[in-house]
């Protein structure tokens, strides 16, 4: 299953996501036992970005309560998933199952697999480290005390969401240096509890290095005003969607570590000078990036919008059905925001599939050339309707802000200046 899902999973995040940002993959050893140690900010959404992108192939560690049935069970081992289970999962009895999970996991490193392990435990949508548990620690030792010294590497992974419950957004992760388990041998030899401590502090400490930060709950809109204001001050590429740069969240990191640092004096009046500036906009009725990016507005690209227009009728109506109703699914049944967008991606991802194998069936009936031909581009047309949309939404945004009188425009562009990260943040 794991195998057979990759692939297709591959394409759905890529089409799901603008940008998957993915650095220092180089810090990855190919022919050590690896425990990637990651943050959680969504139900499932991360793990799977690093199965589809990473290059060796992962071992989950999954909320144990999943698997109740016994074809769920079948299905997820299938897809490399071990589960591990919590006191609410089902009492003190279910913590007794963690015994097989444990020797699972064991048994797994010492193959020279790589596990991923959701190292914070339970999943929150802020942009903030909560406490790391010591599973990843116990896992380590225990391996080590079952088979010997394994060379266990754990690398300290930071996954971080532009907005992780929005369609077409980015994800930026980063890769910490490796932290060697026989580096803490000698302390667990002498006091194992202290070990597990010291290794789970620096797990935190590595995984806190890669990860944007905001503090406050209060800072959280000037932040994300910040953040909207660095990205726009620079075009980018739209392919590869995988991309190997580690500036756009080293930048953001900076933002964030900023704010936090700020007086609260200088943050309140920073507020306010961002607040203001943003209602202005809206009050004008543009957007920040159509404000500074005026390129998107040249005249001839009226000419492409127009030679465009019916490969992206093509897609958005052939590809409207399946997707649609995920993201109906995902926005009606998810309790939290934690599961509404990986539940988006997995129902998107099934919809579409079943979808798609019923246009081939039917191509297979007709026999038509012309309709197989239809069928097998349909998934390129829908991936083209995306494209085209955003392609007009930049163009139209841009050409709203270039009609604003001059002296509008002057008093905007003086307001952002003053709001400009590179004059905040101290080099």
């Amino acid at each position: 299953m794991y195998f057979f899902l990759r692939p297709i999973a591959r394409i759905a995040l890529r089409t799901n996501f603008k940008k998957i940002y993915l650095s220092n993959v180089h810090h990855i050893p190919k022919d050590k036992p690896v425990i990637f140690a990651a943050n959680h900010p969504t139900a499932f959404t991360e793990p799977c970005v690093l199965a589809t992108c990473l290059p060796r192939t992962l071992n989950f560690l999954v909320r144990g309560d999943f698997f109740k049935k016994p074809i769920f069970r079948m299905l997820l081992e299938s897809a490399h998933m071990i589960p591990i289970f919590r006191l609410q999962d089902g009492g003190y009895s279910k913590l007794k199952d963690n015994y097989a999970t444990f020797e699972k996991c064991f048994d797994a490193l010492k193959e020279k697999k790589a596990i991923m392990i959701l190292a914070e435990g339970r999943t929150k949508h802020e942009k903030r480290l909560r406490p790391i548990q010591k599973g990843t620690a116990r896992i380590a030792f225990g391996s080590f005390e079952k088979f010997g010294d394994l060379d266990i590497h754990i690398i300290p992974v930071g996954v971080n969401f532009t907005n992780s419950d929005q369609f077409r957004s980015d994800i930026m992760i980063e890769m910490g240096e490796p932290i060697k388990i026989k580096d803490y041998l000698t302390t667990y030899a002498e006091e194992p509890s202290k070990a597990i401590k010291n290794l789970t502090d620096d797990i935190r400490d590595g995984m806190a290095e890669k990860i944007i930060i905001i503090d406050k709950d209060e800072d959280i809109e000037l932040t994300e005003n910040l953040f909207t204001l660095a990205r726009n001050d620079h075009s980018r590429r739209i392919l590869p969607v995988l991309d190997n740069n580690g500036e756009p969240l080293m930048h953001e990191k900076k933002i964030a570590d900023h704010v936090n640092q700020m007086e609260e004096a200088e943050k309140k009046d920073l507020k306010h000078l961002a607040a203001t500036y943003f209602k202005k906009l809206e009050s004008h009725g543009v957007t920040d990036k159509g404000f500074v990016q005026p390129h998107h507005g040249k005249s001839s690209n009226i000419f492409i919008l127009l030679l465009g227009f019916v490969g992206f009728l093509i897609g958005y109506i052939g590809n409207f059905l399946p997707l649609r109703l995920a993201a109906y699914i995902g926005d009606t049944f998810p309790k939290s925001i934690e599961f509404r967008h990986s539940v988006k991606i997995a129902s998107g991802l099934g919809l579409y599939f079943v979808y798609f194998v019923a246009f081939i069936i039917s191509a297979i009936i007709i026999g038509n050339i012309a309709w197989w031909i239809f069928v097998l581009t349909l998934p390129l047309f829908g991936y083209f309707s995306i494209l085209y949309k955003e392609f007009y939404v930049n163009w139209r945004d841009a050409r709203k802000a270039q009609k604003l009188p001059e002296d509008t425009k002057a008093k905007l562009k003086k307001e952002r200046a003053q709001l400009t990260i590179s004059s905040l943040i101290k080099q």
